[in-house]
């Protein structure tokens, strides 16, 4: 029972329906002085000769060797068992489809050969080799281009699959940062306390809401960006940081939710926290017609205090990897080092 219950009946109906068009065809091209039942007859035996001819290549040499990348073996496999079929068909028509059917034949290329000449005439060969391969080709192709679709569909559904997985560990660690500062105003008894509340909501309303989005309108992270630097000031006085935030938006794209603003929290987690004088960040942001160009440079502590975490660590990976995933080959991430700046560029081209 467990047998009937693995086996695809619509795949079975697809290959039958696509061997009886084939006898179809041929009954079609019958000239009006044959019978009907002869030629109906004899051409059902070829087709059963082209299916175990196709079935045995698709399903037993090529998934031995063509993919198993043994070229050599597949080419002499596949002659092989074609030179079988073309054999079986030889003796069959020889021994049994001629005698039961004299005179239908009476025109055919090796009706007066014997065995061994019909095995070894390669004009014969080469003609029933072509008779017996094209509705392989055909099948092949089917086969293939279903393959390929299935393939697609598993890569999209593990591409959904690894992003879910980096929103869910960029989100939190996102959340986590902020929530820390609201955790220093409040045991202060800091009066902006209220305030980062209300920043912090803004902020969860877009990465509870908006995030589940592959991607939102530059728009959408410039405010989740604005909002961010908001609640980041709140916690320096004007002589611990120096920020601007310069843009330049000639057109609307869309854009991949926290792509950027991981590479600010860095930058304020190890620009200015660390940073006993005072810091400056510097973020630039281009949206025109197929491309964002996002730049921001920070300070570096110069007390000799800069220590990466781990998690952010865990974030800037993750970026990595979204971007690889969200941007394949459109998009270009360049960092870079001195004693005293840390300079990231960040080019999508969409």
């Amino acid at each position: 029972m467990s047998f009937l219950k693995n086996i695809d009946l619509k795949r079975i109906l697809f290959h039958c329906i696509y061997w009886i068009s084939f006898l179809l065809l041929y009954i079609s091209g019958k000239s009006n002085d044959t019978s009907s039942y002869d030629f109906t007859f004899v051409y059902t035996w070829k087709v059963i000769a082209q299916a175990i001819a196709a079935y045995g290549l698709i399903y037993w040499i090529i998934p031995q060797t063509l993919n198993k990348k043994k070229y050599l073996l597949f080419i002499f496999s596949a002659l092989g068992w074609l030179y079988l079929v073309f054999a079986f068909l030889m003796i069959f028509k020889y021994y049994y489809l001629e005698p039961k059917f004299p005179g239908f034949f009476d025109d055919w290329l090796g009706y007066k050969m014997s065995v061994p000449e019909r095995l070894t005439s390669f004009k014969l060969i080469f003609r029933e080799f072509s008779f017996i391969t094209y509705p392989i080709i055909i099948l092949g192709f089917i086969s293939f281009n279903r393959k390929q679709q299935r393939l697609l569909k598993l890569e999209e559904e593990k591409k959904s699959m690894e992003l879910k997985v980096l929103k869910n560990q960029l989100n939190p660690h996102f959340l986590f940062n902020t929530l820390n500062n609201l955790y220093t105003l409040t045991l202060k008894k800091d009066d902006k306390a209220p305030e980062v509340i209300a920043k912090l909501s803004e902020i969860l309303d877009f990465v509870l809401y908006r995030c589940n989005e592959d991607y939102v309108s530059i728009e959408k992270e410039i405010a989740l960006i604005d909002n961010y630097i908001a609640l980041e000031k709140l916690r320096y006085s004007e002589n611990r940081l120096d920020i601007s935030f310069t843009k330049d938006i000639q057109e609307s794209n869309k854009i991949s939710p926290l792509i950027i603003l991981t590479f600010i929290e860095n930058a304020f987690k190890h620009g200015v926290i660390n940073e006993t004088k005072k810091a400056t960040i510097k973020l630039n942001l281009e949206s025109k017609k197929g491309q964002i160009i996002f730049g921001i440079e920070n300070t570096k502590p110069q007390n000799g205090i800069l220590t990466i975490s781990d998690k952010s660590k865990i974030g800037l990976e993750n970026v990595r990897k979204q971007l690889d995933l969200l941007y394949p080959k459109k998009h270009q991430l360049e960092m870079e080092e001195t004693q005293t700046l840390y300079k990231v560029q960040l080019s999508l081209y969409l």
